[in-house]
């Protein structure tokens, strides 16, 4: 299965709320650790990405139960980002895909975020 997500940076909601609704404290500190105002908004616009390409490779979308914080942005030691799956997206993962491997790519610009999810 697979899922992409794009946006435009402009579109991204910055207020403290949207963070609260979509990332946990370790994303949070992630996001506000940028060095600038651009770049803390182009990685709220990709988290925001990875967790609706992976909902969506998932095949869950709205009235599934799933929420953005079952569903975490990580990053091993050399910067691969990968996904930790809690929650309702859990469940669906290990009901449907077990045993297969999650890849999680992303990429921001100052312009537009993406993310892709694969599930093989």
């Amino acid at each position: 299965m697979v899922g992409v997500d794009i946006i435009d940076i402009d579109r991204v909601d910055e207020s403290e709320e949207f963070l609260n609704k979509i990332a946990n404290e370790k994303e949070k500190e992630y996001v506000k650790k940028s060095f600038c105002d651009s770049l803390r908004k182009q990685r709220t616009g990709a988290l925001f990405c990875v967790k609706e390409a992976v909902m969506k490779a998932l095949e869950m979308g709205k009235g599934s139960g799933v929420t953005f914080k079952d569903i975490e942005l990580d990053h091993e030691e050399s910067g691969k980002p990968i996904v930790i799956l809690h929650g309702m997206a859990l469940e669906k993962y290990k009901s449907n895909f077990n045993n297969k491997k999650i890849e999680v790519s992303l990429s921001h610009t100052p312009v537009t975020a993406i993310a892709i999810a694969i599930i093989q």
